[in-house]
């Protein structure tokens, strides 16, 4: 079974880190960075420890590969935002496993990855505000919504897609060995250029309209990856 991640060094992913942070008002988690690229590999890491740990984290998985224990590193602002005026929604989270490979994502959304095995959603990006920050669990959020995604391998460039959310059910996840009562729904994508379509899943806190849990296609031809927030990040105390 192959690694979720390529095993590769990690001075170029940091470059790119601060590379790609240069443009954009974004807050450092702390001192953390090191203990992020060195922390805990895959397998379930204990309610305890979870609790006890002073950094935000996630569980992801792709396809029928191993879960990895991925710790956030960064806490980006978009730049049409001042830092002051994040939140759990609509902040851009920069989370890194021990081996090397980083997701970003803004309220679960997939943006971007970097060194994942079968390939990587370069981005995602749009000019309407993406109904997961706007906040799914709430009667006036658009159910629509319009993207334009490129992914590597290959040279898949602007591709654009059309996003129709369904409410599927209510459900109870137990995440970190606690029960929440979330919002379960159906994300239909369609690329009309490749005659090609797509679902993805979300499961929102029905008071805060926070991702829990995501199960999303890394790209159209890609594997989906699976997401779980064990720990959010505590936006009150940044600096």
């Amino acid at each position: 079974m192959p690694p979720i991640f390529n095993n590769k060094i990690l001075l170029p992913l940091i470059t790119i880190m601060v590379l790609t942070g240069c443009s954009n008002t974004f807050v450092q988690v702390g001192s953390m960075l090191k203990e992020s690229i060195v922390g805990l590999p895959g397998d379930n890491i204990p309610a305890s420890e979870i609790d006890s740990s002073p950094y935000s984290s996630i569980y992801a998985k792709v396809n029928d590969t191993h879960q990895v224990y991925v710790l956030l590193a960064l806490v980006e602002a978009p730049q049409t935002l001042p830092a002051t005026t994040l939140t759990q929604q609509n902040a851009e989270l920069k989370w890194i496993s021990s081996d090397a490979g980083m997701l970003v994502t803004r309220n679960s959304r997939l943006l971007k990855t970097i060194n994942l095995y079968d390939g990587n959603r370069v981005s995602l990006s749009s000019e309407q505000t993406d109904p997961l920050v706007l906040g799914l669990h709430l009667a006036s959020t658009p159910l629509q919504w319009q993207s334009t995604i490129d992914w590597q391998p290959g040279y898949h460039l602007n591709y654009q897609q059309l996003s129709t959310f369904t409410f599927i059910a209510d459900e109870t996840l137990l995440i970190n060995d606690k029960p929440v009562l979330v919002k379960k729904f159906n994300e239909l994508v369609v690329i009309s250029n490749l005659n090609m379509e797509y679902s993805n899943q979300f499961w929102v806190d029905k008071s805060t309209g926070l991702v829990l849990q995501s199960r999303q296609k890394i790209a159209p031809n890609l594997p989906y990856i699976d997401i779980t927030l064990l720990k959010p990040y505590g936006f009150g105390d940044m600096k």
